[in-house]
């Protein structure tokens, strides 16, 4: 049982942080990538017709062979 929420609440924001920040750019991106084609992103609306892209291909990253 959480005895003092505001505390709790407190010390996972520093840790999310502090978990965001060990990532690779690799992580950060499959991410964001993963946000962006999720289930949530089918609730949203763009109403200027954008369709999401891949965030690889917006910020020209070469595709790498997995070794």
């Amino acid at each position: 049982m959480i005895k003092n929420p505001q505390e709790y609440r407190r010390q996972s924001e520093l840790e999310r942080w502090a978990a965001l920040r060990l990532m690779s750019v690799e992580e950060s991106i499959a991410l964001g990538e993963s946000l962006l084609t999720s289930d949530i992103m089918r609730l949203a609306e763009f109403p200027d017709d954008d369709h999401p892209r891949s965030l690889a291909i917006t910020l020209r990253l070469k595709p790498k062979a997995v070794t």
